[in-house]
C-alpha cells in the first residue's frame, strides 16, 4: 500500500519542489492550489500528483470544512508549504492585511491541524510546517509576516507536545531566503510602493524600503533553491526521530542563533544585518 500525503500550497516554488520528491517516493498526493491555473501548472510539474483541491487559506473555517470532507482515511505525511510575506512599516501597515497574513500563515494551518489529525493519527504520521527565520527574530518591515510566523512557532510547539502521545511528529522547517515568486512579488511591491509615498511618509519610511531593497537584491543570489526546502522536508519526513527544528541557508541558522542571544545583543545584530547602526 502506498504512503499517503497532503501538500497544502503546492503551486509555489517549495510546495512544487516538495510534491515532485514525494511523487517520486511513490506517496499518494492529494495538493491544494488557489484556482484552476495553479491546477495546471502543478499537474504539467508534477504529473504523478494524484488529485488536486482547490483550497483559499484567507478563509480558515472553509479549509476546515473542505479537508473534513476529503475524508481521508489515512495521511503518513502533510506538509503546510502556503504562506503569504507582505511588506512595509508597521506604523503604515493596513490591519485588514495582518488579520489576512495571520488568517492564511497562522489560522489555516490550526485548521489543517484539526482537520488532518485523526488521519495522521492513524497513520502515526507527521506533519512539516514552513516556517521562517521570522519566526525567531523581527526583522523590521516585514511586521505581519513576523507576527504569523512567531504564532506558528507556538502553535506548533504546543501541536507536538499535544500530538505525540498519538505518535504524530509536528516538526517546523524554517528557511531563509528562497528564490520564490514570493520573494520576486515582494521585490516589486516594496519598489512600486516606495514610489508611491507621499512626501512625508517618504522622509519618514523612505530608508526602511530603501534598505529592504538593497538587503534583498544582494542577498538573491546566494538565496536557496526551493528544491533544497524540499530535500529537507523529505529528510524530516525519512528520519527516524525527526528533529523538532531544522533551519535551511546560513542566513536562517545565523539569525536562529542570533534569537537566544540577550536583547541588546539582538538588536545590535538586527540593525547591522538590515544595513543601518543600533
Amino acid at each position: 500500500m502506498s504512503r499517503t500525503a497532503l501538500v497544502v500550497g503546492a503551486a509555489g516554488g517549495m510546495g512544487t519542489e516538495v510534491v515532485k520528491q514525494l511523487v517520486q517516493q511513490g506517496y499518494a498526493v492529494t495538493a491544494t492550489v488557489l484556482n484552476d491555473n495553479e491546477a495546471a501548472h502543478l499537474r504539467a510539474s508534477a504529473p504523478g500528483v494524484s488529485r488536486t483541491l482547490k483550497l483559499d487559506l484567507a478563509d480558515a473555517d472553509r479549509v476546515l470544512d473542505d479537508l473534513k470532507a476529503l475524508a481521508l482515511p489515512s495521511l503518513d505525511a502533510v506538509v503546510v508549504c502556503a504562506a503569504v510575506g507582505p511588506t512595509g512599516p508597521l506604523e503604515i501597515a493596513s490591519l485588514a492585511g495582518l488579520r489576512r497574513t495571520l488568517e492564511i500563515n497562522t489560522v489555516a494551518a490550526a485548521a489543517i491541524y484539526q482537520a488532518c489529525m485523526p488521519a495522521l493519527r492513524a497513520a502515526k504520521g507527521r506533519l512539516v510546517l514552513i516556517s521562517s527565520f521570522a519566526g525567531k527574530v523581527g526583522l523590521p518591515f516585514l511586521g505581519h509576516y513576523v507576527a504569523s510566523k512567531h504564532a506558528l512557532e507556538g502553535m506548533a510547539d504546543v501541536m507536538r507536545r499535544e500530538a505525540k502521545a498519538d505518535g504524530v511528529e509536528v516538526v517546523l522547517i524554517e528557511p531563509g531566503g528562497v528564490k520564490t515568486a514570493m520573494v520576486t512579488g515582494q521585490l516589486e511591491s516594496v519598489a512600486r510602493d516606495r514610489a508611491a509615498l507621499s512626501p512625508e511618509h517618504a522622509a519618514r519610511f523612505g530608508a526602511f524600503y530603501d534598505g529592504f531593497l538593497a538587503v534583498a537584491n544582494k542577498s538573491w543570489d546566494t538565496m536557496l533553491d526551493p528544491s533544497v526546502i524540499a530535500d529537507t522536508v523529505l529528510a524530516a519526513l525519512q528520519a527516524d526521530s525527526p528533529r523538532i527544528r531544522y533551519p535551511v541557508g546560513d542566513d536562517s541558522r545565523f539569525l536562529c542563533e542570533v534569537a537566544r542571544k540577550t536583547d541588546p545583543e539582538i538588536e545590535a545584530i538586527v540593525a547591522s544585518f538590515m544595513g543601518g547602526e543600533a
